[in-house]
């Protein structure tokens, strides 16, 4: 039994079905894999993970609510309409220019593309594999590629049957354990390390950032993030060890003094009875007491800045508002609701395009292609609570403009149309006329024109 064996589920191979039965079930993925014995590649995608996203609370938070706000995006299934690929390609120009909330992009997606109800496209989308919905599966795919730079989707094809080269299932490989065998910087297969088991290039969709590093052909693996942040990460770990030893053996925090003559037994009764207090306790004592708090050591308050330098450090090798994580020194943005809407078009939009993109390159063209159809993948960010504001001003733009029908407009917003023919009417603002019929006369009186001739 081969190693890949362990994590695909294959049953025994049969002579292919006549044509009207179903296609054989494809392989499945299971992230069942072993830590024992990975000889891990130079760029060492691991320690991301293990002294990144696993250790780091900075780095944890960052890509949790990247993640999560991807997770949060639906994707939908379109046709492109036949001669509108103008529109298409100015439509698919928004998603480059972070400008996918205007009116225009509203107006040349929905004459374009055409939402599809049903297909199996649709059902991926629904839920990738047997054992993950969208949400989990994308949180997956967006989460390797912040921290290790890589992201891997293994695409499950049946070798025969109706369903035959067409990717029916979808599955997150485990960034770390991907190899590339390569030739020339040019990708031949994948295997997992530790297993010679081929997966093919077809099968496998590579995410990745861009990696200048040339060096015994490391740039066909993306670039994380976090090699460019090693040391900030590591300092920021250091920091966290370091306050945690300084907070373990520091002195005492504070002074509680009596003003009577207390003995020293009843101080300590006293120290007890505050030690053990619960929280809104109301308590007596015989006599006036007083607190007085001793001072933040300097090699603490040196620490804390220097955590506060390193949070914003990491926050910005993703492009992500330090506002988010509860810096206050943070002065770019006015509002939470900015911030957050920053992180959507400067780094969540970026990276679901890619995503669609490549879907649309590598799962797409053999159901266009056996249909007969074009088909195209998107998403739609309008769904975000931070974006409500946003689509107000949407709905505001499209009343004023009257040369397009009311049908046009709600299908625009996604309201769908109405069948009645007066809503395929375009409706001109009263009062309007051409200017070829306006009579416009001009009082000179007695001033001298000649100058204007």
């Amino acid at each position: 039994m081969g190693f890949l064996d362990y994590f695909f589920y294959t049953n025994n191979k049969q002579a292919p079905e006549p044509v009207q039965a179903k296609a054989q079930t494809a392989p499945i993925v299971y992230p069942l894999i072993g830590t024992g014995g990975v000889n891990w590649f130079s760029d060492n995608s691991t320690q991301y993970i293990t002294n990144g996203y696993t250790s780091n609370p900075v780095i944890y938070s960052i890509v949790k609510q990247i993640s999560d706000k991807i997770a949060a995006v639906p994707f939908y299934l379109y046709t492109i309409e036949k001669d509108k690929h103008k529109d298409f390609k100015r439509y698919k120009s928004f998603s480059s220019s972070n400008n996918l909330m205007s009116a225009e992009a509203f107006k040349c997606k929905s004459t374009s593309m055409k939402e599809v109800d049903s297909h199996p496209i649709m059902s991926i989308l629904d839920q990738p594999n047997p054992n993950q919905g969208w949400s989990d599966f994308v949180k997956e795919v967006v989460g390797y590629k912040l921290v290790t730079g890589n992201s891997y989707i293994y695409g499950a094809m049946p070798e025969f049957g109706v369903n035959k080269d067409k990717i029916i299932s979808l599955t997150a490989l485990p960034a770390q354990l991907m190899n590339i065998v390569s030739n020339n910087n040019q990708v031949e297969y994948y295997n997992l390390i530790g297993n010679n088991q081929r997966l093919e290039k077809e099968n496998v969709l590579h995410l990745k950032y861009w990696n200048p590093d040339f060096s015994s052909s490391q740039n066909v693996y993306g670039m994380s993030p976090l090699r460019a942040g090693l040391k900030v990460m590591s300092l920021n770990n250091e920091a966290y060890n370091t306050q945690g030893a300084v907070m373990a053996n520091r002195g005492a925090y504070g002074m509680l003094s009596a003003t009577g003559s207390e003995s020293p037994e009843q101080l300590q009764q006293l120290k007890d009875r505050f030690k053990n207090a619960e929280t809104g306790e109301i308590m007596i004592v015989a006599s006036e007491l007083k607190w007085t708090q001793f001072g933040q050591p300097s090699d603490e308050l040196q620490i804390l800045e220097s955590m506060g330098l390193n949070l914003r450090d990491l926050c910005n090798l993703y492009g992500f508002p330090s506002l988010l994580l509860g810096d206050d020194t943070q002065k770019t943005y006015s509002n939470y609701e900015q911030a957050v809407k920053s992180m959507v078009f400067n780094t969540v939009v970026p990276l679901i395009t890619e995503l669609r993109d490549n879907l649309n390159k590598w799962l797409v063209p053999a159901y266009s292609k056996a249909d007969g159809k074009q088909y195209f993948i998107d998403f739609d960010i309008s769904v975000l609570p931070e974006l409500a504001t946003d689509m107000d001003k949407l709905i505001a733009q499209l009343a004023q403009q009257y040369w397009l029908t009311p049908n046009e407009k709600r299908a625009a917003v996604k309201y769908g149309t109405l069948p009645d023919p007066a809503m395929d009417k375009v409706y001109m603002p009263q009062g309007l006329v051409p200017i070829d019929e306006l009579s416009i006369q001009i009082d000179t009186g007695k001033q001298d024109l000649s100058d204007y001739q």
